[in-house]
């Protein structure tokens, strides 16, 4: 069509010539036309368009058009590859650079046409033409619309010879012959045997409740029993209805291989957002926009910027524990977790309500518009409300100090990167967007660091030879009374430490999706629209992978053992393209704080024969039963003095 254009061709309803073999300094057409000219016999249409579908041609086709589109501002490519309309383009149906008419949505400009009665452009009817035969309107138009409009396209696809001939050819060689019929109903409806139709449903499912009793508060023990016994994929039933599981190494690497083009997150977290007042949390978003703001707020969660804090962050650590008393541990590492990260990412440092607003304001949300395990009006009674106002005047806070201080080291932080986010493309990231978002480091982090913090805590306790070698590595980190980022490195035993116990009581142990491509997996077809359950922690509690894994055992992190390095049975953050960003700065704030703690701190577990208790508060964690009781160290200085 662009060389007919061109007047480099011409065409009858039989035969297919060219008029002038002059290139038109075109690195696309330029190459057809070469060797349209070199064929003397005569052809048609339908010819060149097979020919120019072979893979060898057809795919430097795509790729130079693309690789042009992106060079005007029109298309963009993700850092996965993947290409993708501007989104400022999407928003103002305009192509940039590009004048009018041309410059117009090519949507708008035949929508136009075939609502109307206006005689069309001759690239407009060759449009028409070509978006007839392939299918598109039936995509784009409802069907009464398509039935209302149907003369009328079929009219306009005829005013020129040339469309009416590349739409007769597409017409001719999209007809399928046998083999294609049958590789189109084998790959449509899969053989009997081949794929069963829905995965066996866990037994002992309650009315209502379904399993969610027998899957709190943590789902992976029992999970990692039903893959043992049903395979890698079964259905559950929670509070919300039927849940589809994928379980195992072999479900992990699917979706971590697939995540992009099957599942979605934003149906199921959009909920909790909103009770937010956001929708464009990272959690929450796909595709194109999810990349572009996970690129600028990358650098804010830079783990050079937790290690540059090392000093302020030990004052916190040891301001949250008594020098000589007892704590609630999980009160306790929450405390200290919030303000640590929210100095880390942010440069603001939050106050106990602060913090305490927040953890009742997220909990609350999480089980009344997430889980639903509490009613839809409790995220609405006045401590909630309380609660809330609270969560937003931190950020309040932290503009206030940032407008009022500016950046206090020079180093881009969360706030840094979402304010010039706003500033440089405010449609993208409107301003009442801005608060989630600059605290969402803090709230991601917030549960999940802490209870992992506790768990850690609790598992040295109870190995007191282990925690006698952290404490070692804390005094060498603390051996000139300066810890800094070269001595973090060489913390190995502190490093598997948490290493394990990200395997034993992983916080974060599973992800909810949706599907939206229908996909086959493990023998079954999971079809688009189904809600998903990812628990990507399984494998750490299967024997094969990780043997006797009820036992605390960092040896399996050494390099002779390996055991984490199995493909897809140790994910602790997540995979894919929503994996945590914030994995780097919660392995170092897990490891500074144990440091920290034992090396200033004599530590003892309150009552001293307490055995773990998880519970579901939200998110997984220990009971408050468990208690830390602290008494201060006496720490030698370069002068040999104790302190």
């Amino acid at each position: 069509m662009e060389l007919a254009k061109a007047y480099r061709i011409d065409t009858d309803l039989e035969n297919l010539i060219f008029v002038d073999p002059t290139p038109l300094g075109d690195e696309i057409l330029d190459p057809l036309l070469s060797i349209i000219t070199r064929v003397d016999d005569k052809t048609d249409t339908v010819y060149w368009i097979k020919r120019f579908s072979a893979p060898e041609i057809s795919n430097q086709i795509r790729r130079r058009t693309a690789e042009r589109l992106i060079d005007r501002g029109i298309f963009i490519r993700d850092p996965g590859g993947t290409i993708l309309l501007d989104p400022q383009v999407s928003r103002t149906r305009r192509y940039t650079g590009v004048a009018l008419p041309y410059g117009q949505d090519v949507l708008l400009r035949v929508m136009n046409v075939i609502f109307s009665e206006d005689i069309p452009a001759p690239d407009e009817t060759m449009l028409i033409a070509l978006g007839d035969v392939c299918g598109i309107f039936k995509k784009i138009l409802s069907k009464s619309e398509l039935a209302d409009r149907k003369k009328r396209i079929e009219l306009v696809s005829k005013l020129d010879v040339i469309g009416l001939s590349v739409r007769n050819a597409i017409l001719t060689v999209k007809k399928p012959g046998t083999k294609d019929k049958m590789l189109r109903r084998a790959f449509l409806k899969p053989s009997p045997g081949t794929y069963h139709k829905r995965p066996p449903l866990v037994p002992g499912s309650l009315p209502l409740l379904g399993h969610a009793l027998r899957l709190r508060p943590t789902p992976t023990k029992p999970l990692a029993k039903y893959y043992h016994s049903l395979g890698p994929v079964f259905r559950v039933r929670d509070l919300l209805g039927e849940l589809t599981v994928l379980a195992g190494p072999e479900a992990n690497r699917f979706c971590q291989k697939h995540s992009r083009s099957l599942f979605r997150s934003h149906a199921t977290y959009t909920p909790f957002f909103e009770s937010m007042d956001a929708q464009r949390i990272i959690l929450s978003m796909d595709g194109e926009e999810h990349f572009r703001l996970r690129r600028a707020i990358s650098s804010g969660f830079s783990g050079k910027r937790f290690l540059s804090r090392l000093p302020a962050i030990r004052d916190i650590i040891l301001g949250e524990l008594p020098e000589n008393g007892s704590t609630v541990a999980i009160e306790a590492f929450s405390q200290l977790t919030a303000k640590s990260i929210g100095l880390a990412c942010t440069g603001y440092l939050m106050s106990d309500e602060e913090v305490q607003g927040m953890d009742f304001f997220l909990r609350r949300m999480i089980a009344s518009k997430a889980l639903r395990s509490l009613p839809e009006f409790m995220a609405y009674t006045p401590r909630a409300r309380r609660a809330k106002a609270v969560f937003f005047d931190i950020f309040n806070g932290m503009l206030k100090k940032r407008l009022d201080e500016g950046g206090d080291d020079g180093q881009e932080d969360v706030v840094d990167a979402m304010l010039e986010l706003h500033r440089s493309n405010p449609q993208f990231l409107p301003e009442h967007e801005l608060r989630v978002s600059c605290l969402g480091p803090i709230f991601s982090g917030l549960h999940t660091t802490a209870s992992t913090g506790t768990s850690a805590l609790y598992l040295l306790l109870k190995h007191p030879h282990i925690l006698e070698r952290v404490r070692e590595e804390a005094h060498s980190l603390y051996s000139d009374g300066h810890p800094n980022p070269e001595k973090m490195n060489t913390l190995d035993v502190t490093r598997r430490v948490v290493f394990e116990t990200l395997r034993m009581y992983n916080p974060f142990n599973s992800v909810f999706r949706h599907a939206v491509n229908t996909f086959n997996f493990g023998g079954y077809t999971i079809s688009a629209g189904t809600r998903l359950f990812l628990p990507i922690s399984v494998p750490h509690y299967c024997p094969e992978f990780f043997p006797d894994p009820n036992r605390f055992d960092i040896d399996r992190y050494l390099p002779e053992r390996g055991e984490h390095k199995q493909p897809g049975v140790y994910m602790p953050f997540g995979f894919g393209t929503h994996q945590c960003l914030g994995n780097v700065i919660a392995n170092a704030h897990l490891m500074f704080s144990l440091t920290t703690i034992l090396h200033y701190l004599d530590v003892q577990m309150d009552p001293t024969n307490y055995e773990m208790k998880i519970a579901f508060y939200g998110f997984p964690a220990a009971t408050k039963k468990f208690k830390l009781k602290c008494m201060r160290r006496p720490v030698m200085t370069r002068e040999g003095l104790t302190v």
